[in-house]
C-alpha cells in the first residue's frame, strides 16, 4: 500500500456551492493543509449528525450499515482516501470481519460517514494530499470562515482544471483502486 497519512475531518461545510458540500480533512497532528472533497447534501448532513451524537429515530443509511456490521460482529477499522482520478476521490473501506481484515471499495462521502460512526481511523495516501491539499494560510486553533472554505474550494478547483491523470501516475498498480 502506497504511503498513507493520518486525518482529521476538520469540518463540514453543506451548500458550499451549487447545492453541494465540502468535507475538509486535515492532518491529525494539526492541520497546516486541508484535502477538501466536495459531497452530496445528504452525505454530509450524515456526517455532521454523527459527529454531533444526534441519535435519529429511524436509522438512516449509515446509522444502518454500522448496526449491520454489529449485528456480524464486523466494524469499520479503517477508511483510506486512496486515489485522486480524473476529479473523483476514490476510497476503501477496512472491515474487521469473521474472515480478517476485509478491503471494500467505498466512495469517501460514505466511508467518513461510517468512520464518524465507529471511530474508524481515517487515512489519505500521501501523494493524494500532496498533489491535492490547500496549504491553511490561518492560526489553525482558530474556526474557519465560509470566505475561507470557500476559496478553498475555488483554489482546488483551479487545481482540478489543471491536473492530468499522469500527475497522479495513473497506471500504478500499487496504487490502483478498483471501480
Amino acid at each position: 500500500m502506497a504511503a498513507m497519512t493520518s486525518v482529521d475531518i476538520v469540518g463540514v461545510f453543506p451548500d458550499v456551492t451549487d447545492g453541494a458540500s465540502v468535507v475538509l480533512l486535515g492532518d491529525a497532528e494539526g492541520p497546516s493543509r486541508v484535502l477538501p472533497i466536495i459531497i452530496g447534501r445528504a452525505e454530509a448532513d450524515a456526517i455532521v449528525r454523527a459527529a454531533a451524537g444526534v441519535v435519529p429515530s429511524r436509522p438512516g443509511t449509515h446509522d444502518l450499515i454500522t448496526d449491520l456490521l454489529e449485528l456480524v460482529d464486523a466494524r469499520v477499522e479503517e477508511v483510506a482516501i486512496t486515489e485522486l482520478r480524473d476529479g473523483t476521490f476514490f476510497a476503501e473501506l477496512f472491515v474487521e470481519a469473521i474472515g480478517g481484515l476485509q478491503a471494500i471499495d467505498a466512495r469517501p462521502s460514505d466511508g467518513l460517514a461510517l468512520a464518524v460512526r465507529s471511530g474508524a481511523q481515517i487515512v489519505v495516501a500521501t501523494a493524494v494530499l500532496d498533489e491535492a491539499g490547500v496549504p491553511l494560510e490561518h492560526d489553525p486553533d482558530d474556526r474557519l470562515t465560509t470566505d475561507d472554505v470557500n476559496e478553498i474550494v475555488s483554489e482546488f478547483g483551479r487545481f482540478l482544471a489543471t491536473v492530468s491523470p499522469d500527475d497522479f501516475g495513473a497506471g500504478d498498480d500499487a496504487d490502483a483502486t478498483e471501480t
